[in-house]
């Protein structure tokens, strides 16, 4: 081992390369020496604690290995090797901490710092042969830069940390090299987090960062400048953040392109000063704007389900791919490629925007929404030619087209460009519509939401079926104290209570104004007496109900009712005429659900009353060998509340008072059979004629008067078995089917059980 005086000149290639310009304190450094210890000619220093702190220059292929020491600065140059295991270096005055020079380096657990660079990666001035270093599990803090690499010298960076301290410092500074960050490392300066810029002749440099973080602290995250054409690669979990906004910077008639593959960014890039900036997104994120200056250049690919949200306007080329693109203002772009891809134009309440493209092809969709109450929304403009195939996912909505005008959505100035209309409609209020496209006078093509194929849209449909159904609801739940009102009719016990659980089924017919089906299941109960010995009985019933209302295109609703009355019956005991009448009070809770034509679902709900009524008038008339036959005439009626709702999509439903009348003819027959033990079974059949008088059911959807309408007459056949034991138990079964003009009865089901005394 020798001493000698060495003067310690950055060994960077020339003054006239660019980093000179940027850090003139470093490289017009004194010239005074620092007395340094020399490993030279092929020897091997090892050093470890118990060396005192020195300054080093290891030269023409000498070793310096370093476990667990102190030391000042360290020059290795010449095809000399650095091994660290353990240090602590701190740079002399001027001087890097670190400088690999045209040699190699392999350092762990190392802390190193200067107040100019920390880690100087660096080639011989004019040599095409650099230095390769691979750092582990250390921190590089210089005041000019952490780390800095030339070019033709490769730079490994694992689990480190490299920051530059100084007001105008860089983390990294990247001069025709390349550089791999990894495994968590950070790197952090001021003015950037790193620098890309030219070592003359070389012109190129790389950055890979996997699953590592860089920031500029009062600038960009990662600044491309001085001409250099830079690769970068963020993957893996890694994360740019510049305290400027910006990410990526590109300026000095550089050119960047930058890979993103399973990282989330977020953050702007700008392109200026005659530059180009290429950015490809493979399963990768941005939030941000790609700000490009006239005269610069910007292509944007995003593959592989990446995700972008921002301005991209001025952009060149834009290629999307199974990818997905959410604007945030109008744009204008160059051209846009798609396969599978989809253009969001966003979901900001009242933000409309215009994307104008100057070629369109490939196949894809673009998500569109509007204001209909005010006829504004987004719209598509292709300014040159537009091949392929395109979907049209147009956001319904509650409220209504404010004129019956062509709500245009895309123009197209050539091509053969075909559109078309995601779930075939768009809902639009009160009406669903179909996309018509119409040449214009220039010789282009607009697509364009036509008026004229207005038909009621899902969330309308909804309305009206809610506002009907109160009627079938009120009569279903009668139904179970009918059967109980005609078993009182051949009961001689003076008291009785009882429960019926029962099922009706409706399907509904477009010609009552909307489709639907209609299923309800429900019980029923009830206690009754006979006043006297007389002819008389009265009882009071109670129930709930619950009712699925189920239409085409997925929409729903569900009613709950809650009902409650009073109930009397006459019999004439000499000729068996009888005469039945009830009372029947409802309070109903509406629950909507709609599916729009954009595949999201509004939501509405509304509470109301209702009173419906009821009389009958029959003879029972018994026939020889226990043979009966019933012929009756029923007038019930229902008045449902009128109500108001609003789904949650802006939509407005007023429903006028609903009222029904109904009259049914009918006859039954049946026969009792005496088992022993005095048992009385008693099967019957039935059949009736039914004619609803009311016809004008309306409702309001946005102001829209829409009618509903079961009006016309229908039948009813069924059939039955009642079963009368001796211990006053009376068990019953009833299956009915029931048409009108309107709506079809598949079945209506009741079971029942009554005790007398």
């Amino acid at each position: 081992m020798t001493t000698d005086n060495v003067t310690v000149r950055p060994p960077f290639i020339s003054s006239s390369n660019g980093m000179l310009a940027l850090v003139p304190a470093f490289f017009l450094m004194s010239s005074s020496a620092f007395a340094a210890v020399l490993v030279d000619n092929g020897s091997t220093l090892d050093i470890d604690s118990t060396a005192v702190p020195d300054s080093y220059s290891v030269r023409n292929n000498s070793t310096l290995n370093v476990t667990d020491a102190t030391t000042r600065s360290v020059t290795v140059q010449t095809g000399s090797t650095l091994n660290i295991n353990g240090a602590n270096v701190t740079g002399n005055p001027g001087q890097a901490g670190i400088t690999i020079n045209t040699s190699r380096a392999t350092i762990d657990r190392a802390t190193v710092g200067s107040d100019t660079i920390a880690l100087l990666v660096n080639r011989t001035p004019q040599g095409t042969s650099g230095s390769t270093v691979t750092a582990t599990n250390s921190v590089f803090s210089g005041g000019l830069a952490g780390a800095a690499v030339s070019g033709f010298s490769t730079l490994a960076l694992i689990n480190s940390e490299v920051t530059g301290t100084g007001a105008d410092s860089f983390g990294l500074i990247v001069a025709g090299g390349s550089v791999n960050a990894s495994a968590k490392t950070s790197i952090n300066g001021e003015a950037a987090g790193v620098r890309f810029e030219t070592d003359p002749p070389v012109g190129t440099a790389s950055l890979v960062l996997d699953d590592s973080s860089v920031v500029g602290r009062n600038g960009p995250a990662i600044q491309v400048d001085d001409g250099v054409d830079a690769s970068i690669e963020v993957l893996n979990g890694s994360t740019l953040t510049g305290g400027n906004g910006n990410l990526l910077e590109v300026l000095g008639a550089s050119t960047a392109a930058m890979r993103v593959a399973g990282s989330v960014l977020q953050g702007n890039v700008q392109v200026t000063d005659n530059s180009t900036a290429n950015l490809t997104f493979d399963r990768g994120q941005m939030t941000g704007d790609v700000v490009v200056e006239d005269g610069s250049t910007a292509n944007v690919t995003l593959q592989n389900g990446s995700q972008f949200t921002g301005r991209l306007d001025n952009v060149t080329g834009v290629t999307l791919s199974q990818s997905n693109w959410t604007m945030t203002g109008n744009d204008t772009i160059g051209t846009l490629t798609m396969d599978r891809g989809v253009v969001d134009f966003g979901d900001a309440a009242g933000a409309f925007r215009q994307l104008n493209i100057g070629t369109l092809e490939g196949s894809g969709t673009f998500a569109m929404k509007g204001d209909f109450a005010t006829g504004t929304g987004d719209f598509l403009n292709v300014t040159g030619a537009a091949n392929g195939q395109f979907g049209l996912d147009v956001a319904a909505s509650g409220t209504d087209v404010v004129a019956t005008q062509q709500l245009a959505l895309v123009r197209t100035a050539s091509g053969d460009a075909q559109f078309s209309l995601i779930g075939d409609r768009v809902d639009l209020g009160t009406w669903s519509y179909d996309l018509a496209s119409a040449v214009d006078g220039n010789g282009g093509t607009e697509w364009f939401l036509d008026p004229t194929t207005k038909t009621v849209s899902p969330g309308a449909q909804t309305a009206l079926a809610l506002f009907r159904t109160a009627t079938t609801i009120s009569y279903g739940e009668l139904k179970s104290l009918e059967n109980r009102m005609g078993d009182l009719q051949s009961d001689g016990n003076l008291h009785g209570v009882w429960v019926r659980p029962y099922g009706n089924k409706y399907n509904v017919g477009e010609g009552a104004g909307v489709a639907y089906q209609q299923r309800q299941q429900g019980v029923s109960l009830g206690a009754d007496t006979r006043l006297g010995n007389g002819p008389w009985s009265v009882g009071v019933l109670a129930g709930y109900s619950q009712s699925d209302i189920n239409l085409k295109g997925g929409s729903s609703a569900t009613v709950d009712s809650f009902y409650a009355g009073p109930y009397v019956g006459w019999q004439d005991p000499d000729s068996d005429i009888y005469v039945d009448g009830a009372l029947k009070f409802n309070h109903f809770r509406n629950d909507s659900k709609v599916r729009l034509s954009d595949g999201t679902r509004a939501k509405g709900d509304y509470s109301n009353s209702a009173v419906s009524a009821l009389v009958e008038v029959g003879r029972n008339i018994r026939l020889a060998d226990d043979w009966r036959v019933k012929p009756s005439a029923q007038l019930s009626a229902a008045v449902i509340e009128g109500a108001s709702y609003d789904l949650d999509n802006g939509m407005d439903a007023d429903g006028d008072r609903t009222r029904s009348l109904r009259a049914k003819l009918g006859v039954a027959a049946g026969r009792d059979f005496n088992i022993a033990g005095g048992t009385v079974v008693q099967p019957y059949g039935r059949v009736a004629m039914v004619h609803e008088f009311a016809n004008n059911d309306n409702v309001h959807v946005n102001g829209n008067e829409l009618n509903s309408d079961l009006s016309g007459s229908g039948f009813e056949v069924g059939g039955g078995v009642s079963v009368s034991m001796a211990s006053n138990v009376r068990v019953s079964a009833d299956l009915d089917y029931g048409k009108g003009e309107n709506y079809e009865q598949p079945w209506s089901a009741t079971l029942g059980v009554s005790y007398g005394f």
